[in-house]
């Protein structure tokens, strides 16, 4: 299962201080699935692009990342919709793109990937992940950690993972929506699919 795409930070405003989209590398390890996606009242099938960005400067990130499903022929199939996460300094996060219509393109078979933005993130997030733990379970990956709400009032807060196979592709970005009061921790544990080899998690969208 994949998130649908979010607008991932905090409720603070993120700075204008732009940075050459060149620090901010995306992998040519993207998949392409044809699956469900969202959750509950929102649970549909749509085509999804999967792609690690690595953030190569000497700042924390805040990147938004788009493109278009192409087929086999490179012909455009239909666009993906935007989506934005907080990259750490040196580090990598695993991005969803879905078809802008959230419909399934059997046709497309990759996507043409563009950084549209990248600023320099100068606030720090009060959500904390800790303890975190991944172990192998019969063939696939099971990721766990601790999650503290470090606000002083009550937040939603949304918690991702990135599950990877043994050559480090993309193949699967589950997430959980918590509702957490203030200094509150909670567990979260995601389970990753068959053939999964290493997993990590890391912090979405949090409104207080």
């Amino acid at each position: 299962m994949a998130a649908l795409a979010i607008l991932v930070g905090c409720s603070k405003s993120e700075p204008a201080e732009k940075v050459d989209p060149d620090l901010v590398r995306i992998s040519q390890d993207r998949v392409v699935r044809h699956d469900q996606v969202g959750e509950g009242s929102f649970e549909t099938r749509a085509t999804y692009v999967l792609v690690d960005v690595e953030n190569t400067s000497n700042s924390d990130l805040f990147v938004t990342l788009d493109g278009t499903l192409i087929d086999a022929a490179g012909a455009e199939v239909g666009p993906l919709r935007a989506e934005s996460l907080r990259l750490p300094e040196g580090g990598r996060r695993t991005f969803a793109l879905v078809d802008e219509d959230n419909a399934e393109r059997p046709a497309a078979t990759d996507a043409r990937l563009e950084v549209i933005g990248a600023v320099v993130a100068r606030w720090s997030p009060t959500t904390r992940i800790q303890d975190a733990n991944v172990f192998d379970d019969h063939g696939k990956v099971i990721a766990a950690a601790s999650v503290t709400n470090g606000a002083d009032r009550p937040g939603k807060i949304i918690v991702l993972a990135g599950f990877h196979d043994a050559a480090g592709k993309p193949v699967a970005r589950p997430f959980t929506v918590l509702e957490m009061g203030a200094g509150i921790t909670q567990t979260v544990r995601f389970v990753g699919p068959d053939g999964s080899k290493t997993g990590y998690i890391f912090l979405g969208d949090a409104v207080y």
